[in-house]
């Protein structure tokens, strides 16, 4: 393994998430009430920003309520959602410190609107439904595709004037579609226990390899420039990429999966992304069966669309690597997920 990559991966990105203490706000209580009082709480455990917050208030309090003095109402009058925005940005940007994201100290106003500065979170969320049960770990996933983001403009990574915009908004996009192929999957495997984060495979899957362009912005380019002309596997390009950076991006996802407490056994899994019978052959049941249905929304969505895609039948004669996954296509299957 690249040693010196790994130790770049903690020191130039991990270590700067981390940095952040944004574990607070991953996981929303239910109850309104609870809401105000976590964020109440956060903003006390953070005073330099109150007072930048208080002036937001009072400039858009244009019928002057008398909410001046009580913080909790200060919150509810922006609103829960607004304000845990908002902490999110200025935390961020507490350890970025980029311009896009640069707090007006005197009025408390942002670069824009907090809802579209952390626009991958707030994206994840609606397209996984904001009141469903995906919704707290959707938003967790999108908000380390933020991150990415805005650390490409920071001198942790120096990449100088080389962005990865246009990159990292088709890596979210993918990461969505085949999130939402994983979760329809999800549904029509028997007792899987770990169903509320298989939809997000994909997204370390993929922020993995942004990951990697951010790290080596010069080879990793030109790598999946070439690698990308072929039809491969999983496990090839997992083969390719340890070959040609000594790491892959299996690897780099059970690294970041780590960051998030939330995320559970996501770690695990995605450290034998690409051969899940690995964990079957140890028995590790629910993260083979994680795994595996990772594996399968991903090859579905890369390599076995169109008119040539065998139905009915078990996932084996389709995915060769996934025999031992008791799913079956169905017609039913085929048209959710609209191969």
């Amino acid at each position: 393994m690249n040693h010196a990559l790994v130790e770049d991966l903690f020191k130039k990105i991990i270590g700067p998430f981390g940095a952040m203490s944004l574990a607070p706000f991953m996981i929303e209580p239910e109850d309104s009430e609870d809401r105000v009082r976590l964020l109440s709480v956060q903003l006390n455990q953070h005073p330099t920003l109150i007072p930048a917050f208080s002036a937001l208030i009072k400039s858009l309090n244009t019928s002057q309520e008398d909410i001046d003095t009580v913080l909790e109402e200060k919150i509810r009058f922006y609103q829960t959602k607004h304000t845990r925005n908002w902490l999110i940005v200025n935390l961020m940007n507490h350890i970025l410190n980029v311009k896009e994201l640069k707090l007006d100290l005197e009025t408390g106003r942002l670069p824009g609107k907090p809802h579209d500065l952390i626009k991958f979170a707030n994206q994840a969320q609606v397209a996984f439904g904001e009141e469903s049960r995906y919704k707290d770990q959707a938003f967790a996933g999108g908000l380390l595709f933020d991150f990415l983001f805005y650390l490409q403009r920071t001198p942790y990574l120096d990449l100088g004037q080389t962005k990865f915009d246009e990159l990292i908004n088709q890596a979210f996009a993918r990461a969505v579609q085949q999130g939402k192929m994983i979760a329809t999957l999800a549904k029509h495997k028997p007792k899987l226990s770990l169903e509320r984060v298989a939809f997000l495979t994909p997204f370390f899957r993929q922020l993995a390899q942004v990951s990697l362009y951010l790290l080596k912005p010069n080879e990793a380019p030109e790598f999946y420039k070439k690698f990308n002309t072929m039809k491969h596997t999983e496990g090839v390009r997992l083969a390719l990429e340890m070959k040609t950076f000594g790491i892959h991006t299996g690897i780099i996802a059970a690294y970041l999966a780590q960051t998030v407490q939330l995320f559970g056994q996501l770690g695990e899994v995605m450290s034998i992304w690409g051969a899940p019978y690995l964990s079957w052959v140890h028995g590790h049941r629910e993260v083979h069966d994680l795994a595996a249905i990772g594996l399968l929304g991903v090859t579905a969505d890369e390599q076995l669309r169109g008119s040539d895609f065998p139905i009915p039948g078990p996932i084996g004669i389709s995915v060769p690597e996934l025999k031992y996954l008791d799913l079956t296509w169905d017609v039913e299957i085929k048209r959710e997920i609209k191969i």
